[in-house]
């Protein structure tokens, strides 16, 4: 089965949303305080709408998604462990662009989004490194 891409979104205000640009016979939609509760309540949601649908028409829908992150959900979930002047620090982006982003306010161009990630993956793997160091 074909996975369809559902797409998490943050208002930059602490509220995240799950949408997909799948035309279901029903709407389905989430949303929450982190990434994690907007995911699972888009997954309570297609839940329920597939059993409603099922009741009404007969019609089993049933899928698989991939949840895709745009650019201010990585930075608010991340911004709870690293500051945005580390973050800039480690990409060479300027601290007041990565708040924009993480805002929404501006959205990256796919080089400057690839720069970010791995910024925050070098970050993380620096942590891991201290936890491993023996004194």
């Amino acid at each position: 089965m074909e996975k369809i891409i559902a797409h998490i979104e943050s208002n930059g205000k602490g509220l995240y949303s799950v949408y997909t640009d799948y035309e279901f016979p029903f709407g389905v939609f989430g949303e929450g305080t982190s990434a994690i509760d907007a995911r699972n309540d888009f997954l309570t949601v297609f839940a329920e709408m597939s059993k409603t649908h099922k009741e009404r028409t007969g019609e089993t829908v049933s899928a698989e998604f991939e949840f895709v992150y745009d650019m201010s959900a990585i930075l608010q979930e991340c911004k709870q462990y690293i500051s945005f002047a580390w973050l800039a620090k480690t990409t060479g982006i300027n601290k007041t662009l990565l708040s924009q982003y993480a805002c929404g306010t501006r959205k990256p161009r796919p080089a400057q989004r690839e720069k970010i990630l791995m910024g925050i993956h070098k970050i993380g793997e620096e942590c891991l490194a201290v936890g491993s160091k023996r004194c």
